[in-house]
């Protein structure tokens, strides 16, 4: 380390392992539950085994992965049958796999006996829970998933499972603090660095006001295009028909159509770049024009395309947030699934209430969740498709088998034609074109949050740095967890990177993004954590080396769900209006014999509500 390390903090050792209860794990060394750094037995590992309290690189952690990579690369192994059999094997414990397990049981047979396989060391996919203790204060962040986006229009079926599980969205102003961030005269900020902008400046109340960037390292000419850009108020498409315009808008990147038709100079174009990263995965040099028209970014004045005229916005109602994103939805689940795991009842107690993970795999259960668990492979018995099935899979370096009658397949599409030979080659070919974009959730718990109230910031935009986006976590309270109200209490800050190769197609720039995750250290996350954080909140007070009090990565190589054409390499960014006469992904889920498939690739949609009507629809299929 050299002596700005040292002043950043680099030298605290707190976010250097990953911590179980006090005592540090090297996971990739046996997979956990089971054994220490030196492979030694940990007593009493089974109850204090809990993964929500882990720091340091957490999401596709060491250990969740090289079993998969190594399948792809054709390595097969031995395994050994045990004596267990169920009615249903799930492969994945995310909020699809969750849902199915609990349709299952609710629509099929409620006295099934099922076993949820799953890779990494904790349940729940991308609604990953982090939890921080902070001067012996619980603090909590979304590691995936953060919310239930509109949900007063979900599918009935889904919310009919929202319902069940105790979930009141209308109840939201129960817990959501609407007028704290208000009060506090915090919002929304732009943040530009020196390397990319030529002076690190924070711009308060928004780039698109004149005043508030006057001063900025912006030229004049950039000064004058943004706000121009943020008045959206010039259609520079004037005088052409609706079909014109949509040729143009159809047949552009959205950063191609503010150069080529708005004027906007290399300057702007480089501050827009990563407007689409917290959505979309993707940078504006990849994101469709019309899905920048679709999703109201500037540059179109409400111009009008001739596409059918959208619902009114106020049809899609409010977000839903529990104060761990949707970790909340899968621990519900759990809870449902697997009685004496956790107290309580109710959607306000499953914020606060432990979680006994020595109960996720007991014999006498109904429903056993099985971590560190990953599937290497799925067949039918003697190929009979209407037979029993064999499921096998590695863990702590063993690898074994167990036999269903039905098995439901909620992981990745991609990978199941290696580890399912009976996959028919034109469906293994549709299973390919389900792509999934990188992304890394970032939560660092801070002992105050006094520097973000002195300088005005409640979530910014970096336009230039290596974390897109720095937002507060949401000031929601539920039950006995209670949000930090006062600027001098800790507080977990949210920040979003997503690794990318720009000029690259979409599915390109996803194949890289994730060869750049796995090549990341987690001190190098640590590293711009700090410097990032040190350079925008330095001059409200911020000091990363003393103020830092735990930082997680959560990082997802496989992230967003989409699929793509294999001719035209379009994406299927928005399912409902793909273009092509091919859905790729209803021709990959199809079942197979007695082999289902859910999860959000089989729709194309990485959202909750997808996930649970993807769960449903592979249920239903045993018995349609």
């Amino acid at each position: 380390m050299n002596s700005d390390d040292w002043g950043l903090g680099m030298n605290q050792s707190i976010t250097r392992r990953d911590f179980l209860n006090g005592v540090g794990i090297a996971i990739g060394t046996s997979l956990l539950p089971g054994g220490n750094v030196s492979g030694d037995q940990i007593a009493d590992v089974q109850s204090t085994y809990y993964p929500p309290g882990m720091t340091g690189m957490r999401g596709s952690h060491a250990g969740s992965f090289e079993v998969a990579h190594a399948a792809v690369q054709g390595k097969r192994w031995e395994s050994k049958k045990i004596d267990e059999h169920y009615d249903l094997v799930v492969v994945g414990a995310g909020i699809s796999g969750l849902s199915t397990a609990y349709i299952y049981q609710r629509d099929i047979d409620p006295d099934a006996r099922i076993l949820i396989l799953d890779n990494h060391d904790d349940f729940g996919g991308h609604a990953k829970r982090n939890e921080f203790t902070v001067d012996g204060r619980t603090l909590l962040g979304y590691g995936g998933t953060m919310t239930m986006e509109s949900p007063k229009t979900y599918p009935n079926l889904v919310k009919k499972v929202i319902q069940e599980l105790g979930i009141d969205v209308s109840r939201r102003g129960d817990f959501y603090d609407e007028n704290l961030f208000e009060t506090l005269k915090v919002g929304s900020c732009t943040f530009l660095d020196k390397e990319t902008f030529g002076a690190d400046y924070l711009v308060v109340g928004g780039y698109g006001y004149s005043e508030a960037i006057k001063d900025s390292p912006l030229s004049g000419v950039a000064k004058t295009e943004l706000v121009r850009l943020s008045a959206d108020e010039e259609d520079y498409l004037a005088g052409m028909t609706p079909a014109e315009r949509r040729a143009i808008i159809e047949s552009l990147s959205w950063r191609d159509y503010l150069k080529n038709y708005a004027g906007m100079s290399e300057e702007t174009l480089t501050f827009i770049q990563k407007m689409p990263h917290g959505v979309w995965a993707i940078g504006a040099d990849a994101l469709p024009a019309w899905m920048a028209w679709l999703e109201d970014y500037p540059g179109f004045a409400g111009m009008d395309l001739g596409y059918d005229d959208e619902a009114d916005d106020e049809e899609y109602g409010e977000n839903f947030q529990f104060p761990d994103g949707n970790a909340s939805v899968a621990r519900l689940l759990v809870r449902k699934l697997i009685p004496g795991i956790a107290p309580g009842s109710s959607m306000e107690d499953i914020v606060s209430t432990h979680f006994d993970y020595s109960r996720l795999d007991l014999p006498g259960s109904h429903t056993r969740i099985r971590l560190s668990s990953t599937v290497i492979e799925l067949k039918h018995i003697n190929g009979d498709l209407k037979g029993n099935l064999d499921i096998t899979y590695a863990r702590d370096n063993e690898v074994q088998t167990v036999t269903a009658g039905k098995a439901v397949w909620a992981g990745y599409h991609a990978m199941l034609p290696y580890v399912c030979d009976e996959v028919p080659e034109s469906q293994s070919a549709a299973l390919a074109s389900s792509i999934r974009a990188p992304l890394v959730y970032t939560n660092v718990a801070i002992r105050n949050w006094r520097s973000l109230v002195n300088l005005g910031i409640r979530r910014a935009y970096c336009p230039g740095s290596f974390f897109h986006t720095l937002l507060m976590s949401y000031p929601v309270s539920f039950g006995d967890y209670k949000f930090p109200k006062s600027p001098d209490e800790p507080v977990v800050l949210h920040m979003q990177h997503i690794p990318l190769a720009p000029g690259m197609s979409a599915a390109d720039q996803f194949r890289d993004g994730r060869r750049q995750l796995f090549d990341t250290s987690f001190e190098t996350f640590e590293h711009n954590v700090r410097d990032q954080l040190g350079r925008m909140l330095g001059p409200g007070g911020f000091d990363p080396a003393r103020d830092i009090a735990g930082i997680t990565v959560n990082r997802w190589p496989h992230g967003y769900a989409y699929s793509i054409d294999q001719a035209s390499g379009d994406v299927a960014w928005w399912p409902e209006m793909w273009r092509h006469e091919r859905k790729p992904w209803i021709d990959a889920r199809q079942r197979i014999g007695n082999i289902a498939i859910a999860g959000t690739d089989a729709a194309s949609n990485a959202m909750t509500e997808s996930a649970i009507e993807e769960a449903h629809r592979a249920v239903h299929s045993f018995i349609s």
